[in-house]
């Protein structure tokens, strides 16, 4: 739970900080890549999953909101 805390504080300053709201999404997405990539190395884990680029991410998102 610590990790989510320093990435949720990381968040927060970055908001504070003048950062746009893209920048604080991304920055946010690759907090979280690292974290979950960090934690499969520690467990030692085989199946660990490819790390996806922000741009990848937003497209696939994109991509399954519905037309407005």
């Amino acid at each position: 739970m610590s990790r989510f805390a320093a990435v949720l504080c990381l968040a927060i300053i970055a908001l504070f900080s003048g950062c746009s709201s893209e920048t604080a999404k991304r920055t946010a997405y690759e907090t979280m890549q690292n974290v979950r990539q960090q934690e499969c190395r520690k467990n030692l884990s085989p199946d660990c999953d490819k790390r996806d680029s922000y741009e990848d991410y937003e497209r696939e998102r994109k991509a399954l909101e519905p037309s407005k």
